[in-house]
């Protein structure tokens, strides 16, 4: 790969996830895998192509989803008007009901940011998972012609049950493990075929989580297996499954991995400085990791990799991949139909980030209108009060940058920052 392209490529990642250090970071463990034989993942052979199928699968998932369509036509339509009476229903099509305000709320902070950030910490797992393996099979501990496989190639059926019936009955194939160290074994199997051994199942967390409910997803994975399994669109057959690792020295059950995102914080401080006759608000550059990914072994068989990258800086990437996705959004709206009054001077894009930072403003101003069934005073004050942090949360951060907006409980505005309030560790109103 020429360093021209190169170059390009980090740049691109730069442009959807907001922080040089991170795009490099993306590109070194993309890479790694790239040049690693063993390795397979989804995409091509080049580090632009694999960041862009993860960043399409999740962009598909968002579409897929049963909210998709609400979160276009909030960007498109929006809320209704603050002053109007209350809304309990839609046509569908056009302007949001105040609950579907609440859902598409929901959706952008509990789903949209959070399938941005795992797509992350997937990518951002490769390089240190690849050298666990290295180390795993120089110690013995793993077979020499081990194969990784991450991401969406992996996949397993689904278990079902029916009824009182405790026998498990299998579906149609999802997603499995977010990553597989397997081998191919020299036994035969009843179908013809070498055994497809599973020395190692790998969970990769963006958030923090206790390490016995991240074990238990792991022993689910291997649960699934047994009832088949899809690497790389090769079906294998559950008979041809062996859950277990075999070597010269020793042979066992499966390493299991797990993987962490760090615990440092960003960098909260800000300045004013005088930009001609305007006075512009001053961030620091983007942060780097504050530590290097670490491997620690648990006990028997267990691994814990602790990425470089924190979970508040996955969460301010995701936050950004959002926002440059609602520019999408807004380029397929607004591409093809005029822009509101006062919007001329936009362009698609730009008009996208405009209204969803509007919408966000206005949501609040509907919370007493939401109304969801079957809810007590108690449960509904919870409820509304629950939004109405999830909306302010969105605006600010949309409006004023992750270190100032992520912290704040109330709605900011540009008065709300002086020299006072700048403590550089916490935005005002934390």
């Amino acid at each position: 790969m020429s360093q021209p392209v190169l170059e390009g490529t980090v740049e691109k990642i730069v442009r959807i996830v907001g922080n040089p250090h991170l795009a490099n970071s993306l590109n070194h463990s993309i890479s790694e895998a790239i040049e690693s034989p063993n390795v397979h993942m989804g995409g091509g052979r080049d580090v632009w192509s694999i960041f862009e199928t993860s960043l399409k699968a999740a962009i598909r998932d968002i579409e897929n989803h049963e909210l998709g369509k609400l979160f276009r036509r909030l960007i498109e339509y929006g809320p209704h008007n603050p002053d109007d009476p209350q809304a309990p229903t839609s046509d569908g099509e056009t302007v949001l009901s105040d609950l579907e305000c609440a859902q598409s709320v929901e959706f952008i902070y509990s789903h949209m940011i959070n399938r941005f950030k795992g797509e992350l910490a997937e990518l951002l797992a490769m390089k240190p998972l690849i050298r666990l393996a290295r180390d795993l099979v120089d110690a013995g501990e793993l077979p020499s012609n081990i194969e990784l496989f991450f991401g969406d190639i992996i996949q397993e059926k689904r278990a079902r049950f029916n009824g009182g019936d405790s026998r498990v009955q299998w579906s149609g194939y999802a997603k499995g493990a977010d990553g597989l160290m397997t081998c191919t074994m020299s036994r035969g199997t009843r179908s013809g075929k070498k055994a497809l051994g599973i020395c190692g199942v790998i969970e990769v967390k963006s958030m923090h989580r206790p390490m016995k409910s991240i074990e238990a997803q792991l022993k689910h994975h291997v649960n699934r297996m047994s009832g088949g399994l899809t690497l790389s669109e090769v079906e294998w057959d559950p008979a041809d499954i062996v859950i277990t690792r075999r070597t010269e020295k020793k042979s066992g059950e499966p390493v299991f991995v797990m993987v962490i995102p760090s615990k440092w914080k960003i960098d909260r401080s800000w300045s004013w400085e005088q930009d001609g006759d305007k006075r512009v608000m001053r961030f620091p550059e983007p942060s780097q990791p504050m530590t290097q990914d670490a491997v620690e072994k648990l006990g028997r068989n267990r691994w814990k990799v602790a990425l470089a990258w924190s979970q508040e800086a996955l969460n301010q990437a995701a936050y950004e991949m959002t926002f440059w996705y609602m520019s999408q959004v807004g380029e397929a709206i607004y591409g093809c139909k005029p822009l509101p009054k006062g919007w001329e001077g936009m362009s698609p894009g730009e008009a996208g980030y405009n209204a969803i930072k509007m919408m966000l403003y206005y949501i609040p101003l509907r919370i007493r209108y939401m109304r969801p069934a079957g809810l007590d005073r108690e449960q509904l004050r919870r409820f509304r009060r629950r939004i109405d942090a999830k909306a302010t949360r969105l605006y600010n951060v949309y409006c004023f940058g992750y270190p100032l907006g992520s912290d704040s409980r109330e709605m900011l505005w540009p008065e709300d920052f002086s020299e006072e309030t700048n403590t550089g560790d916490q935005a005002p109103h934390g």
